[in-house]
């Protein structure tokens, strides 16, 4: 049993460079949908990703998992109508401080003032089967902070959250990624029952289901980074230009294309 599971932040047009990286274009959106269906796999929820790593269930041979982080409000503007178009469900991870304002936890590095989520459109997301989960109050670095701020920090978002959907919120994401074993023991003592990061790998049986392997997917990746990214569940992409010379040298031996004189 192994499972990808997808991490994507905004799916938007990016506004200036600082953002580049998390932006996915709606297009390239869509064009990810249309390949995960080509490829013939099917996308799971997180729910039943856990009960597979937790052998409750068996998952299909060729499962995938779309999870989103922060909570901008794209997710319902851009995101949520292409995944109802392919009939797939989703997560979105939460920050609970943001609810209704604006992403400012992203000043410091250059981001542009992006709206969040309302709650009404929290609620809209959850009624259309996406799954709402916690990314702290304040997307804080968990691996750099006390517990008790830590500890304040899963516990309110996910409290907030409940609030908003008069339901238990039961999954959870580390801000950056950024953990350690005491703050995944206050993730499991909140009451979570699990939680992915952003180390990139597949999920298979027997795995930490506080820990759980994402693949990022960043706004320049090109239809064929995000087949092996899908395949392979790597972050480990070659650059472009190393690709280029490695197929031209491939093609050259084989004498399908002539050398460059620069070659010689």
């Amino acid at each position: 049993m192994r499972v990808t599971m997808l991490m994507y932040h905004m799916i938007a047009v990016p506004e200036n460079a600082a953002e580049a990286r998390f932006c996915r274009t709606p297009e390239a959106f869509r064009k990810d949908m249309q390949q995960i269906r080509q490829a013939g796999y099917q996308v799971v929820s997180l729910a039943t990703v856990l009960d597979g790593v937790a052998d409750r269930s068996a998952l299909p041979d060729k499962a995938v998992a779309i999870t989103f982080d922060d909570g901008v409000a794209c997710a319902y503007e851009n995101a949520l109508p292409i995944l109802q178009e392919f009939g797939y469900p989703a997560s979105v991870f939460v920050v609970s401080s943001g609810v209704g304002g604006y992403n400012d936890w992203g000043k410091v590095f250059g981001f542009p003032r992006r709206r969040m989520l309302t709650a009404c459109e929290i609620r809209a997301l959850a009624g259309s089967g996406v799954d709402i989960g916690s990314h702290t109050v304040n997307h804080l670095w968990l691996g750099r902070t006390g517990k008790t701020a830590v500890t304040n920090e899963i516990r309110d978002s996910k409290a907030a959250l409940e609030d908003i959907l008069g339901r238990e919120v039961p999954h959870f994401a580390y801000p950056f990624g950024s953990w350690s074993p005491m703050a995944r023991n206050v993730v499991i003592e909140a009451g979570h029952t699990g939680a992915c990061s952003t180390m990139s790998g597949q999920n298979r049986k027997g795995a930490d289901p506080y820990l759980l392997r994402r693949s990022e997917i960043m706004g320049s990746d090109a239809p064929w980074q995000f087949r092996l990214k899908l395949r392979f569940a790597t972050n480990e992409m070659p650059p472009v230009s190393d690709v280029r010379r490695l197929a031209r040298q491939t093609l050259e031996k084989m004498r399908l294309i002539s050398p460059r004189a620069t070659d010689h």
